[in-house]
């Protein structure tokens, strides 16, 4: 092989390693960022993969649950303790909209929480 021919593949093969790791190292900075989990991020995917949601069901319980979170965080504010029957009102409220706007009629029995876990009156 010939000095020249030596010299145009190094340096082919010198080019492509860089081209690879720039590319890889641009890859990770111009990646979109994970999307925010949102809060009961662990209810949310355990629902998921119990009820085998499609993608609008999965994003209607995320909006149901962040719902949820801000109704929760608002009665913090104002002193939970003395607001315990409007905090069972806000839980059995975000169970109704999870069983007709998330399930399907056939999952609504196996979700059925006001049998399974029936609230104190």
């Amino acid at each position: 092989m010939s000095s020249a021919r030596l010299w145009i593949l190094i340096l082919a093969l010198t080019s492509f390693l860089a081209g690879a790791a720039g590319g890889v190292l641009g890859a990770r900075r111009f990646a979109p960022p994970a999307p925010d989990p949102g809060p009961f991020a662990d209810y949310w995917e355990l629902m998921v993969e119990t009820y085998d949601l499609p993608p609008d069901r999965a994003r209607n319980l995320r909006a149901i649950l962040s719902l949820y979170h801000d109704d929760l965080e608002e009665l913090k504010s104002r002193q939970v303790e003395s607001l315990e029957p409007e905090l069972v009102r806000i839980g059995l409220t975000c169970r109704r909209r999870i069983s007709d706007r998330v399930l399907t009629e056939a999952q609504r029995d196996q979700f059925d929480w006001e049998r399974a876990f029936p609230v104190p009156q």
